[in-house]
């Protein structure tokens, strides 16, 4: 800010002001004018005496002399953080003060137009006196408007304020120039001539800075210095220079009683004014600012405190500087409340009683840490301080709480570092704030969210350097305040406890509300923390807590005294004091509530505290896995329940690593592990596995190993990763059988993929089992296709050598089937989505294994085989033989693997064996229907296509074909069934894309005489007939058809077959069918005609009637056909 701005703008003003102020003529230059006053005391007799007297200065004296006059040059606003920090042009650094002999300074660093020697004369110096004065009031005037001088507005010259200040300050330093070789005040004969002058110097001070005058210059501060420009800054801190000059002078001159009770007095008057500034700068501030702010405006009135802080408190050993400032400081009320009288109304005066003493308590604070200059010093005592009295009437003039915390803060400092503690303090403090415990002194949320959180919280609030935080309440405050004075020590301890247990009965603990309790719990805590002898206080605090019993509360506050439990309860493990009869006491009352669930949550997630602080586990921790945990875990949510499972799984290793303890490993038995198993099938928690191998191997140290075989061949969990990730954390710590391994392996890679973290962190454990090796399989190899594949593949391929023996093959199953064993649980429970991709992979797992081990898969007479129970579970379910449809997505994996299982069980004795056969014919019979599902025919008969394609010899496919024509291209009474639409479309794709002349003659061994037959003997008007027509003509236009003479021959055979079968009983019906192929192959039925006509006639001999008219007109109307299309058959 430009303090010029306060100047005023009316320059006639100024001028009468200045007129008005300055009567006297305007003064010579100084060399003239001195030269006159010398020559006045010439002709002047009376006073020659007096005036040609000077001082002798020795120059040799000079040079041990400061080659600088101090003074202030102001840097701005003060920190904090500058606290001890003062410039070296200052007072402090050059040894100025009012305890000890004045360093000299060198005369020629006084700025007067003056030689050295001429300031000896005492004429020159009354002169430079009224020079001083007059530059006095001529910073005044210009501070409060009364003038504006050219030279220091208009002509640029922006030091002209400096000038005028300084020459005031520079004759203070001369008066202060003397020998200082001896103590006699009488060295300088001038003083007694010079000190009224002095006088009337310090009186024009006294009346010109009173209160309003330094309600104008305690802000004139500048971070430019003396470089400043406005004649506010210079007349501020040219006051402050001049107060401290004149006290210097007054130190070293005062002569007698009366010098010494105006220097003290004097000395109480810079104090008060000192007061007044730091009163001005408390006003500019809010309370919460306080904490962070100097009360110092900057570091020149710093200084001028300090240099008054060590004058006396090295005058006496009495502390006087304290004494002296309480008295300053009841002067500076009385001076308040004359300012306040007229306001009656009493809200008024009781901010105005708490602002007094919130500003009391700021410069207090800051004046003792400002006693710490330069050495190390002993903690103030309380009494100097007055800590206890002033807060008892702080607390009397009703603060608000944000002004009681900003007032603790303040004191906080001088009861734990810079002053001595007071328990007063805390006892005025305890009258006062327990009556207010029901009080909601917060305003963000109230409590800690669990026991720990608790104990972390004030474990760290009683940890940091400063209680410097307005978000903590009052009673937080005190709290922290009380224990932060335990943790010092002291003979006042029980004094303190004494008073804080005497407000408390059972009665009044049942009658606090949330509020209270908090309060109460973080009082508790603070004392725990803190006081050095826990043993001795934990029982008296809990058995105090305990009388807030949970039957007796309310909701919330069970919730909050479940929560101090907590925290007293890891303070009691963390000491390593016993737990049995306080975890009794928690449970019976939990009991009490009937296990009271949000109670239980809270109880539940201190555990992993607990337990991660126990050590051997015999101080009752094996109390807190009880009843209560099991009910919890029944009734709690999967985030609570995670939290319960990585406490116990931080237990159980704890556990492992001091060989087990018997009482807890019967407790986790007894309440945790039944429900460990239910929650591993229903549960999706990461924790589960862990814990489960955790208990794994707790059992296996306590010589029993039966739960892993049970975890893993029980219900398959709904996470379909927790097998595998069950067994990694038991091969972390044992090594299970080789079978279940592989067991567990398969099955992860049946219900998850091969690139699953957990699949392949299996597969590297299952590539160095000797299983493998023996198979030649190794971890590249399973990489390198599908590990299913590769593993049965090479499995399949061991029991089919020619070496292997029946015994060889039978131990081989009986691998395998431990291998898959119970397979036909290992489909979960899941999303639609997981399921579909799951039971994709499970089939094509079913066809992969039957496929490449059937001869392994597959025991004769064993309900229990994997054949059989692929078969009977999934294949060909009891619901699909009843005629159910199957889902559309089961269709189609049935679809896609169909080839796959049919080749696999031709690989069986099929033709041998009846159950095999008739299950060949069940999965044709059934399934085949529901092929429909897609109008690409294609894709319909892809699955006999490939089957044709895969095979050389085609006997299983003949055999499959087969099967199929007989079950659906059979007539009765004319009548198709339901499904030969799809039958007939599917074999006519197969035959019109077939290109290979074996592929062909299989299919027509196995299809064409039922194919002829249907025809003959389905109704006139069936779709079934027109689709077989038009399958024939498609076979008959086929290049390989027409260009094989052996598929000719074939089809020519079961003509003839056909002819002897039914020309004989079905005479119409087969030349009906003979005369319809006619006309669609007549080349193929040409060369049949004489055989049927030969045939026809010794029918006519058996019947023994003569020739059949009917006969007749048949063979007639089949040569006309024939004749038609070109051709003529022979007649033998």
């Amino acid at each position: 800010m430009d303090y010029d701005l306060f100047q005023s703008d009316d320059d006639e003003d100024i001028l009468s002001a200045f007129l008005e102020a300055t009567q006297k003529q305007k003064p010579q230059p100084a060399e003239l004018q001195v030269q006159q006053m010398l020559n006045n005391d010439d002709d002047d007799d009376d006073d020659d005496d007096d005036a040609n007297e000077q001082v002798d200065y020795d120059d040799d004296d000079d040079d041990d002399a400061l080659d600088l006059l101090p003074e202030f040059n102001c840097s701005g606003r003060d920190t904090i953080k500058t606290q001890n920090e003062f410039p070296s042009n200052g007072f402090v650094r050059n040894g100025y003060g009012l305890h000890s002999r004045l360093p000299r300074t060198k005369l020629d660093n006084l700025h007067f137009d003056f030689e050295p020697r001429q300031l000896s004369v005492c004429a020159v110096i009354r002169y430079l006196h009224g020079e001083a004065c007059k530059n006095i009031q001529k910073l005044f005037a210009a501070v409060a408007g009364q003038q504006q001088l050219q030279s220091g507005a208009g002509s640029g010259n922006g030091c002209s304020w400096y000038r005028t200040r300084r020459q005031v300050t520079h004759f203070y330093h001369l008066l202060l120039h003397n020998d200082n070789d001896s103590d006699n005040v009488g060295t300088w004969s001038q003083w007694p001539i010079l000190c009224a002058s002095v006088l009337q110097l310090r009186e024009l001070l006294n009346s010109c800075l009173d209160t309003d005058a330094w309600r104008v210059l305690y802000f004139a501060e500048h971070s430019k210095g003396n470089e400043c420009q406005s004649p506010g800054y210079h007349l501020y801190h040219g006051a402050l220079e001049w107060r401290l000059l004149d006290l210097c002078v007054q130190r070293k001159f005062q002569a007698d009683a009366a010098s010494h009770s105006s220097y003290h007095s004097q000395l109480e008057r810079l104090m008060d004014d000192l007061v007044v500034c730091c009163s001005h700068h408390y006003r500019s501030k809010h309370s919460a600012e306080l904490l962070h702010t100097s009360a110092f405006m900057c570091r020149c009135i710093k200084e001028l405190w300090l240099i008054l802080y060590q004058e006396q408190e090295t005058e006496t050993e009495s502390h006087e500087f304290w004494t002296r400032f309480h008295r300053a400081m009841q002067r500076h009320k009385a001076q308040l409340q004359l300012e306040g009288s007229n306001s009656s109304a009493s809200t008024c005066a009781s901010a105005s009683a708490v602002a007094y003493h919130e500003f009391y308590a700021w410069l207090r604070l800051n004046l003792a840490r400002l006693s710490a200059y330069g050495r190390k010093a002993a903690p103030i005592p309380a009494q100097m301080l007055q800590t206890g009295p002033l807060l008892r009437q702080f607390l009397a003039s009703q603060p608000q709480e944000q002004q009681r915390r900003v007032y603790l803060c303040l004191l906080a400092p001088l009861q734990l570092q810079w002053g001595q503690p007071d328990a007063d303090v805390l006892c005025q403090l305890w009258e006062s704030l327990h009556r207010a415990l029901n009080c909601q002194l917060e305003q963000l949320p109230l409590t800690c969210a669990s026991g720990a959180a608790y104990v972390e919280r004030y474990r760290s609030l009683l940890a940091k350097p400063e209680l410097e935080d307005l978000n903590l309440s009052s009673f937080t405050l005190f709290a922290l305040l009380l224990g932060r004075t335990l943790q010092r020590g002291g003979n006042q301890s029980h004094k303190l406890l004494g008073r804080i247990f005497s407000k408390f009965s059972a009665a009044k603990l049942l009658a606090l509300n949330e509020s209270g309790i908090h309060h109460v719990i973080e009082l508790f805590l603070c004392l725990l923390l803190s006081y050095g002898d826990f043993q001795e206080l934990a029982p008296k605090l809990r058995e105090m807590l305990l009388c807030l019993a949970l039957e007796k509360l309310p909701a919330s506050r069970r919730l909050l005294v479940a929560k101090g439990h907590m925290a007293m309860l890891l303070l009691h493990a963390q000491r390593r004091q016993p737990l049995e009869d306080y975890v009794a006491k928690l449970l019976a009352q939990l009991g009490a509530v009937r296990q009271d669930a949000d109670v239980g949550a809270i109880y539940a997630n201190s555990l992993a505290g607990i337990f991660e602080l126990a050590d051997d586990f015999k101080r009752g921790e094996q109390l807190l896995v009880a009843p209560w945990l099991t009910h919890y875990l029944e009734h709690s949510g999967q985030a609570a329940q995670e939290r319960v499972w990585q406490a116990l799984h931080l237990l159980c290793a704890k556990l492992a690593a001091n060989a087990g303890n018997l009482a807890m490993w019967e407790a986790l038995q007894q309440h945790v592990l039944p429900q460990l198993r239910a929650q591993y099938v229903t549960g999706f928690s990461s924790w589960l596995p862990k814990l489960a191998a955790d208990f794994v191997q707790l059992e296996r140290i306590n010589g029993n190993g039966k739960l892993l075989e049970s975890l893993l061949l029980g219900p398959e969990p709904v996470n379909t990763a927790a097998s595998a990730q069950l067994m990694l954390h038991v091969l972390a710590q044992l090594q299970p059988p080789s079978v279940l391994l592989i067991q567990v392996w398969i099955k992860s890679l049946v219900l998850l993929t091969p690139q699953h973290d957990d699949v392949q962190a299996l597969t590297g454990h299952v590539s160095q089992l000797a299983e493998l090796r023996a198979l030649g399989l190794d971890r590249a190899a399973l990489q390198e296709r599908e590990p299913l594949c590769a593993f049965f593949g090479a499995l399949g391929r061991r029991a089919q050598r020619e070496d292997a023996v029946a015994h060889l093959r039978m131990q081989l199953s009986h691998k395998f089937h431990a291998y898959v064993q119970h397979f036909e649980l290992w489909l979960p429970a899941g999303s639609q989505e997981q399921q579909q991709q799951q039971q994709t992979r499970f089939y094509n797992f079913m066809a992969i294994v039957i496929y490449n081990c059937a001869p392994l898969a597959y025991v004769r007479s064993k309900p229990s085989c994997f054949f059989h129970l692929a078969m009977t579970r999934f294949l060909l379910t009891t619901q699909l033989q009843a005629g159910i449809a199957p889902e559309p997505r089961l269709v189609q994996l049935l679809h896609k693997i169909l080839p796959v299982l049919l080749q696999g069980i031709g690989r069986l004795p099929y033709r041998t064996d009846a159950y095999l056969a008739r299950t060949l014919e069940q999965l044709l019979l059934h399934w085949t229907p529901h092929f429909g599902f897609s109008t690409n025919l294609k894709l319909v008969a892809r699955p006999f296509a490939q089957l044709l394609a895969g095979e050389g010899e085609g006997e299983l496919s003949q055999f499959v074909l087969a099967q199929l024509a007989s079950q659906f291209l059979g007539v009765q009474r004319s009548q198709a069934t339901p499904h030969v639409g799809l039958v007939l479309a599917l074999l006519q794709q197969l035959a019109v894309s077939l290109e290979q002349e074996s592929q062909l003659l299989t299919l027509l061994r196995a299809i064409h005489v039922p194919l002829l037959e249907h025809l003959m003997f389905v109704g006139e008007l069936e779709p079934s007939r027109v689709q077989v027509l038009t399958l024939y003509r498609h076979l008959a236009e086929h290049s390989l058809f027409q260009r094989s003479t052996v598929v000719r021959d074939r089809c020519a055979a079961d003509l003839r077959a056909l002819a002897e079968k039914h020309l004989a009983h079905c005479t119409y019906f087969y030349f009906q069918m003979l005369i319809k192929l006619a006309e669609l192959a007549p080349m193929l039925v040409a060369p049949l005609f004489a055989f049927v006509r030969q045939l026809a006639i010794q029918v006519e001999l058996k019947r023994g009637a003569g020739e059949d008219l009917g006969i007749r007109k048949c063979l007639q109307r089949l040569q006309q056909v024939l004749h038609t299309n070109g051709l003529s058959p022979p007649i033998n």
